[in-house]
């Protein structure tokens, strides 16, 4: 079973040490661009207590029964913002006021590259509280461009009275909110969500159980760095997709096939129709290599190691929050520049981190490592130490890329591309089973296949379901120095299941793509190879995302989601030549829901 990622019915996780109140929020409407506000001139009150940050959807809704008056005023804000206008309601009968969080459920699975394929809604009921007097107004309002990102703004306001954070936006109108239910006179929101160079409407919205007040605003988006791609949506069946945003890795190329990029490691969220709706770029090393994975967590994304020039730790394995604050990060004193930290970082529900190491000198393996939010090591173990290396093997001959945990039945799964997955005791740090790669197991291994030429050659991602038994992943379908470009007729990529029955050792092939389905195009079947790249996640509605990464400066890499029963690709997202995906996940969009 892949660890089971339990996002709560969120009110707000509190992170005292940040030292803001962190909320996000994000439409998935249409836009196009003007250039970004470079400074927010009117004043405001920053909260000073702890950092609110959360992952799922909250709606406020709010009734009023009865009005004993209205107060405006007026609050302005440059750099991107309009002048504001304020009122407020107070109540000559009742307010009711409820917080629903309703977006970030999970199928039950975390991918194994940690990433998860979150779905559902969880709910729950917020009071706004407050003094029993409503706000008389909303004052010093100012929308704030986000430095992290052009498609992201920071809104402030302060009341006189306790009450609950509400922000509304959208373009020609309001369509999307988000809400804290924390009550406070001093607010903070940060919006995410926005699409490139798009002028946005902004309301502020704070009530208690006295009454209400608002104010509103603009802010136009910008133009988005050059290293950061908008995805072209080739097939889009709303009908049968599954809802949501995809999380992904994305590199810029160089121009050639060595994926040595220009630009540091970048995590992206595609909305629906390709466009970029939260990203961050970490920080100032350029990335080489490209395999570095992304998750979303319970406060924000956890963006994987990168390679330097020299193939050793560029930057550490980090969690972001949804502003693009560093939270966690590995310590150098482990992560430091004279290690070797490649392809996979993951948080676990219990806070704690999963890392993967090349260790070695000449023959390297990984190594795994659990850290806890100090940044200590609280349990490691070596491949080696489960499993001897084949005989003869030299270099990267087993090539770790990918961990999944599920510790509360004392699993871990760690995937060897060349070798196999397996399954280990996380206790007793012993082996339970191998499930053998073609490629490099050189007779290792504790299942046959059926039918016997269906085996894996070499993997990305596998991930073990335990609700029936099956591994599903991406088979790379061999290695080719000379077939970067993805047009090779030597090798064929594919997405894979097996039933696996551990009584007999017999992996049965369950379903595989293309296979003999109908497909929208040739590439699938003729040109679909990705030597380096890869994953394959199972969805809550029962499809398949796939990345297919590709490094090369005239071919596209695609993350497209196919139906299990007909092989139908209905959704595809294809990323201008010169940029790769590693791994990708479908996710609910963190915080964010649509006004009805």
């Amino acid at each position: 079973m892949r660890r089971t990622l339990s996002l709560p019915s969120f009110t707000l996780v509190s992170l005292a040490t940040v030292g803001l109140a962190t909320v996000s929020l994000a439409p998935l409407a249409a836009c196009s661009s003007s250039a970004p506000s470079d400074e927010a001139t009117a004043s405001g009150t920053v909260d000073s207590g702890g950092v609110s940050s959360t992952t799922a959807s909250q709606t406020t809704g709010s009734s009023t029964s009865g009005s004993q008056g209205t107060t405006t005023g007026t609050s302005s804000a440059t750099g991107g913002t309009s002048t504001a206008s304020s009122t407020a309601s107070g109540v000559g009968g009742t307010t009711s006021s409820s917080t629903t969080a309703g977006a970030t459920g999970t199928d039950g699975t975390v991918g194994t590259g940690g990433a998860s394929s979150t779905s559902g809604s969880n709910e729950a009921s917020a009071t706004v509280g407050g003094s029993g007097v409503a706000p008389s107004a909303i004052t010093d309002l100012t929308i704030s461009p986000n430095p992290n990102s052009v498609i992201s703004c920071i809104v402030t306001w302060t009341t006189d009275q306790a009450a609950n954070s509400v922000v509304q936006f959208g373009v020609d109108g309001y369509q999307w909110e988000i809400s804290d239910a924390t009550p406070t006179t001093d607010h903070r929101v940060v919006v995410i969500g926005m699409r490139r160079e798009q002028s946005y409407s902004i309301k502020a919205i704070s009530t208690n159980d006295g009454g209400s007040a608002e104010a509103e605003g603009d802010f136009a988006t910008g133009e988005l760095p050059a290293s950061i791609p908008v995805g072209t949506v080739q097939i889009n069946d709303k009908d049968q997709s599954q809802p949501g945003w995809t999380l992904m890795n994305v590199q810029q190329g160089d121009g050639s096939t060595s994926a040595r990029s220009p630009s540091p490691a970048m995590a992206v969220m595609y909305d629906d129709e390709g466009e970029p709706v939260w990203y961050f770029i970490n920080g100032t090393i350029n990335d080489r290599g490209g395999a570095v994975s992304t998750q979303l967590t319970d406060v924000g994304v956890m963006i994987g190691p990168t390679w330097n020039e020299s193939l050793r730790t560029g930057m550490v394995p980090r969690e972001v929050d949804f502003e693009g604050n560093v939270l966690w990060e590995c310590p150098t004193s482990l992560c430091g520049a004279n290690t070797s930290f490649s392809h996979h970082a993951s948080k676990l529900p219990n806070g704690h981190y999963l890392l993967n190491e090349d260790y070695g000198s000449g023959s390297t393996a990984p190594r795994i490592h659990e850290l806890d939010q100090s940044g200590q090591v609280v349990w490691t173990v070596d491949w080696t130490d489960l499993l001897p290396a084949p005989s003869g093997s030299t270099g990267d001959w087993c090539h770790g890329n990918s961990i999944s945990a599920d510790l509360d039945n004392n699993i871990l799964w760690i995937n060897c591309r060349w070798v196999g997955f397996m399954k280990v005791n996380y206790a007793e740090k012993t082996k339970a089973w191998l499930i053998p790669a073609a490629y490099g197991s050189k007779g290792q291994g504790d299942f046959s296949y059926s039918p016997a030429d269906s085996q894996f050659s070499d993997a990305h991602d596998p991930e073990f379901h335990t609700d029936d038994n099956t591994v599903l992943m991406f088979d790379n379908g061999g290695y080719g120095t000379g077939a970067v470009g993805g047009t090779t007729a030597q090798y064929r990529s594919r997405a894979v299941e097996y039933k696996v029955d551990e009584a007999t050792g017999t992996l049965t092939l369950n379903w595989e793509f293309p296979g003999s389905f109908t497909v929208p195009n040739s590439w699938y079947t003729d040109n679909w190879y990705s030597p380096f790249w890869g994953d394959a996640d199972r969805l809550p509605n029962g499809n398949v995302l796939v990345a297919a990464g590709i490094r090369s400066p005239t071919v596209e890499s695609r993350v497209f989601e196919v139906t299990k029963e007909a092989g139908e690709v209905v959704w595809e997202l294809r990323l201008p030549p010169d940029y790769g995906v590693y791994r990708a996940d479908r996710v609910t969009p963190p915080l964010v829901h649509a006004i009805p």
